[in-house]
């Protein structure tokens, strides 16, 4: 009877753990944030990725995370809808902001994506909805620009 009791409480508290979180672990990483010039992807596809779905002032918000580095999405919407998003700094209507943030010791760094889409679709065979980015962050450092090239693509429930 206590080992039943105690697999109740410890499977009680994972579900209720994973729904506040609402966070799922994905086994591959569906984002590419990839170098114009020297092709280097940040986000590593081998290694697992925790895909993020939450609410900012009930505005939903979609991150995707590897180790110390995010790529958050923030839609003026409160749910999705067929169609596409176009990714702007400073969204209005159905634009969305979207950032690539990643932690280095005790600093952190924000970079905008500067302009791309985000094309949404229901897939009513696995009831989720289908993302698929394309953007392109530029990166001003001193006097030199960088250029790198976002692209993901994935499902939500």
């Amino acid at each position: 009877m206590r080992s039943l009791t105690l697999f109740l409480l410890v499977l009680a508290s994972f579900t209720a753990s994973a729904q506040q979180e609402r966070d799922t672990v994905l086994r591959k990483c569906p984002l590419f944030i990839t170098d114009t010039v020297s092709s280097n992807n940040f986000f590593i596809e081998g290694l697992p990725a925790t895909l993020k779905v939450y609410r900012v002032s009930g505005d939903l918000t979609i991150a995707i995370q590897q180790r110390d580095q995010f790529f958050t999405m923030f839609f003026r919407d409160k749910k999705l809808k067929t169609g596409k998003y176009k990714i702007k700094i400073s969204p209005g209507g159905r634009d969305v902001a979207a950032k690539y943030s990643f932690r280095s010791g005790d600093q952190v760094s924000y970079v905008n994506v500067a302009n791309g889409t985000i094309e949404c679709t229901f897939d009513k065979e696995k009831d989720m909805w289908r993302l698929k980015v394309n953007g392109m962050i530029a990166n001003l450092v001193e006097r030199a620009i960088t250029y790198y090239r976002v692209r993901a693509d994935f499902y939500v429930k």
